[in-house]
């Protein structure tokens, strides 16, 4: 466990500077706005991911942690949207910006990739002590769909999308429902089957205790 109090704040040190590192690049080299740049899920999540890791620690130097019970369904949320943002990324999007810094290439991939090992290697390594019903999907599904609805109002007002399956003006009402519905039902499933592994891990755990 002394390794995790390394690994872990160390994760949200390579996230934050490689947000820093992407935004400065398309802010110059694509002319991005900060605002625009915020609302990708892809910078939100990593964020998510590392602000829980630096709060968790700080918990800890304070002695006060988190309830193991709120730490792994914290973590099981997170890993379902970095998975979100790596096979969406790599199925549908990677090839839609070209960077011309092999540093930000580099940081870009991290985001999509590497925060992603990172908290499959920290699942693995301190498994879940707390068994998850299969229903509590719905709960780690409320972000997403706040998310969709947050960027469709403002992609109305604002003409802009920042995921090319978002634009309903370009899809049309019918592919935008057929795309979106189907990444739903495959994100729903795949959400699932984190708790049931999650509860699998839970169980080989208590059984070598």
């Amino acid at each position: 466990m002394n390794m995790l109090r390394v690994f872990r704040p160390t994760l949200s040190l390579l996230i934050l500077v490689a947000v820093m590192i992407l935004l400065d690049h398309l802010v110059e080299a694509h002319n991005y706005s900060v605002f625009n740049f915020f609302c990708f899920f892809t910078n939100q999540s990593n964020l998510l991911v590392a602000l829980f890791f630096l709060v968790d620690g700080f918990l800890r130097w304070r002695g006060r942690p988190l309830t193991r019970s709120v730490y792994d369904r914290t973590r099981g949320a997170l890993i379902l949207y970095m998975s979100m943002t790596t096979s969406i990324y790599w199925l549908f999007l990677h090839h839609l910006i070209q960077f011309t810094s092999p540093v930000a290439a580099l940081a870009n991939s991290f985001l999509h990739s590497g925060a992603l090992a990172f908290l499959l290697i920290d699942w693995f390594w301190d498994r879940p002590q707390t068994r998850l019903n299969k229903r509590f999907f719905l709960v780690w599904l409320i972000y997403p769909v706040l998310y969709g609805v947050m960027i469709m109002a403002l992609g109305t007002a604002r003409s802009w999308y920042p995921y090319p399956f978002l634009n309903i003006v370009k899809l049309g009402a019918g592919k935008w429902a057929m795309w979106n519905g189907i990444m739903a039902v495959g994100i729903g499933c795949w959400a699932v089957f984190i708790i049931l592994l999650n509860n699998k891990l839970q169980r080989d755990e208590l059984r070598t205790r």
